[in-house]
This record gives structure tokens, C-alpha cells and sequence, in this order.
């Protein structure tokens, strides 16, 4: 079984965030149901909580590269 990479989870939640959004703003443009801000609020803190858990790896690899 293959080992799942920290980085890879940290992009899959972000992506999962940002779909979500969209999918909000298109369910606001379109009227299709009112969703509650809190979701709004918890999608926008998931995307900057594994942009700093991203950047924290990316910053590990390149320390191990020099």
C-alpha cells in the first residue's frame, strides 16, 4: 500500500475547498438553495491552513536539497 504524502493531502483538502466555493458561488448566482456562511467561513479557513501546511513541506524538501 502505497504511503499518502502529507503534501498530497494538504492539496487534496485545498482543492476540495475551492470546488466547494465555486459550487457556493453558483448555487448563490443560480438561486438553487441558500447555503449558511458558516460553510463559506470553514472552506476559506481549509484553503489557508493547507496553504501554510504546503509551503511549511515545500519549505522541508528544499532545506533537505541543500
Amino acid at each position: 500500500m502505497k504511503k499518502i504524502n502529507n503534501s498530497d493531502m494538504a492539496g487534496f483538502v485545498q482543492l476540495i475547498a475551492i470546488i466547494y466555493l465555486v459550487f457556493v458561488l453558483l448555487a448563490d448566482i443560480m438561486k438553487w438553495q441558500q447555503l449558511d456562511q458558516t460553510h463559506v467561513t470553514l472552506a476559506i479557513c481549509a484553503i489557508a491552513v493547507t496553504t501554510g501546511s504546503l509551503k511549511k513541506l515545500g519549505g522541508r524538501k528544499e532545506s533537505k536539497v541543500k
